[in-house]
C-alpha cells in the first residue's frame, strides 16, 4: 500500500472570528470574554465589522482567527453550563459531539 494524503477537513462552516493582536493575544474584556463575531468562514463584511470594533478599542493591528464550530453563549449559559459541569453532565447542552462521546462511555460502564 502507497503514501496516502491526509487532508485536514473544517468541521462545519460556522464559528467564531476572534480578534489577535500583532503581537499574537486573543483580546478579552475585564471578564474574559473575547472580542469576537459569529460568522460564516470567509464572511467578509463580518471581518470587516470586527475590524472596525477592535480598532475603536485600540487594536487596529491584528487579524482575525477563525474557530470552526465555536459559538458565542451568554453570562446566563455560561453559568447554566458551570452548573451543568458541577452535577458531571457535558457542559454544554448543544456540543453533540461531546453528548456522544458521554452516552458511549455511559454505556460502557453499564450507567445507561
Amino acid at each position: 500500500m502507497g503514501k496516502m494524503k491526509i487532508t485536514p477537513v473544517e468541521e462545519v462552516p460556522y464559528g467564531l472570528y476572534i480578534w489577535q493582536t500583532a503581537g499574537g493575544k486573543l483580546i478579552m474584556d475585564d471578564e474574559g470574554r473575547h472580542l469576537s463575531i459569529a460568522a460564516v468562514k470567509g464572511d467578509i463584511k463580518r471581518i470587516k465589522k470586527l475590524k472596525e470594533v477592535a480598532s475603536h478599542y485600540g487594536f487596529p493591528d491584528g487579524s482575525p482567527v477563525w474557530f470552526s464550530g465555536h459559538r458565542q453563549i451568554s453570562d446566563e449559559e455560561w453559568e447554566n453550563q458551570r452548573q451543568r459541569l458541577e452535577w458531571g453532565l457535558v457542559p454544554d447542552e448543544y456540543d453533540l459531539p461531546a453528548l456522544e462521546e458521554d452516552m458511549t462511555q455511559k454505556m460502557r460502564q453499564g450507567i445507561v
